[in-house]
């Protein structure tokens, strides 16, 4: 029997942004409906609703009841009351609705409102609760967490994991609730083939005859260890090397991270293009000869994954190696997220030959290919969503 499955989440339904909440939502909804699921996306920043593989038009029969005497808790949540997105939420009948990212009210007082129309819910916390991530806005991350959040964690059916080390992480923010282990799968656009190879040597000639080291994702500075790659590449000193970094310019990150370059003295062996994809993006990774992800921590990188499925060899940290399974596999370059290691690393990757490389590559696309499908984690959700509907027909 399909099951009626609802997300909501911030961020539009689709691919314009290199968010990678954006992007699972995105492909995990896809994959459900593919498996005939009736699945509906509400996203808040389009304020838009995305019927995929609906085969019957819901009944409505869950009606929200709204109390007179409201507790100091809601009061203090009022504001962040959408009655419109409640009454559409509601409407679509879900057997589950999927939360994605935290930190978000909206999210905490809609969840109450599914609490009392007896509508079960769970949380994919999308790498929110690393330390790193805690630090930025710690005093109103904290007081949020104390009032309201931990109870809204702690009241969904499951909260979703990313990895082993969100899992972690999720157990010691004091949720008590079952947590499941769900990696992401590939990108959408991963199978996507280059079609101009030489594109970006064509549009840059200065770098014809260099060793390109990408970046390619979102470009936070702290959170990718942008800060930590661009102090390495200068320190390092490669000869006959190019740093690419490729990304969309979220407030003014490509004059941030250019007046960092200019002020390390490395200016002419960088270049920042803006966000790439398809076959662009495939374009890209084909003229890189080393992809750089030295991040400070990670969910499951969806651009440490695109890398890997085209057959690049990836310099990476730990925190973005997905699940571990690149450096288990000998297809990685693993470094800490750290200036001296991040050095070393760039000088191990620009010492190996061509052929070291793609063997390296060629190991990181049948990790890639083999363990992470958006076909396995529509299935293994779709055993806890139905975990969930059991509960609720028992309780």
């Amino acid at each position: 029997m399909a099951l009626r499955i609802t997300h909501v989440t911030n961020e539009p339904f689709g691919l314009q942004m290199a968010s990678g909440v954006q992007h699972v939502v995105y492909c995990l909804a896809r994959a459900q409906a593919e498996t005939g699921e009736s699945v509906t996306v509400f996203t808040r920043d389009d304020q838009a609703v995305h019927v995929l593989g609906a085969d019957e038009s819901p009944t409505p029969h869950r009606q929200l009841t709204c109390r007179r005497n409201r507790s100091l808790r809601e009061r203090v949540l009022v504001r962040y009351f959408e009655p419109r997105l409640t009454e559409d939420v509601l409407e679509s009948v879900p057997d589950i609705v999927h939360f994605h990212s935290i930190h978000i009210p909206e999210n905490v007082v809609l969840a109450a409102c599914l609490r009392r129309a007896g509508v079960p819910y769970c949380v994919t916390v999308h790498g929110g609760l690393f330390r790193p991530a805690l630090r930025r806005r710690w005093l109103k991350k904290t007081l949020f967490n104390a009032c309201f959040e931990r109870r809204y964690l702690n009241e969904a059916q499951f909260i979703h994991a990313l990895s082993p080390q969100e899992t972690d992480v999720v157990r010691r923010h004091g949720v008590k609730r079952p947590i499941v282990m769900i990696p992401n799968g590939l990108p959408p656009d991963a199978n996507t083939r280059a079609t101009h190879r030489d594109a970006l040597s064509a549009q840059h000639a200065w770098l014809h005859g260099r060793r390109v080291f990408m970046f390619l994702g979102r470009l936070d500075p702290w959170q990718k260890g942008l800060d930590l790659l661009l102090k390495a590449f200068a320190r390092a000193r490669l000869a006959n090397a190019a740093l690419v970094i490729v990304g969309p310019d979220d407030r003014a990150t490509h004059r941030r991270l250019a007046r960092l370059a200019e002020r390390l003295g490395i200016s002419a062996g960088v270049l920042f293009k803006g966000a790439a994809f398809g076959p662009e993006r495939a374009n890209l990774l084909a003229a890189a000869d080393i992809f750089v992800h030295p991040s400070r921590w990670e969910g499951v990188s969806l651009s440490v994954l695109a890398a890997a499925a085209a057959g690049k060899a990836c310099l990476i940290t730990r925190a973005a190696d997905p699940l571990g399974s690149l450096e288990a596999a000998r297809a990685a370059i693993i470094v800490e997220p750290n200036i001296q290691s991040i050095v070393a690393g760039l000088h191990r990757a620009n010492a190996a030959t061509g052929e070291e490389l793609q063997t390296i590559g060629a190991r990181a696309r049948t990790v890639a290919q083999a363990q992470f499908t958006w076909s396995a984690a529509a299935a293994t959700l779709r055993r806890a969503y139905c975990g969930a509907a059991d509960e609720r027909r028992t309780s």
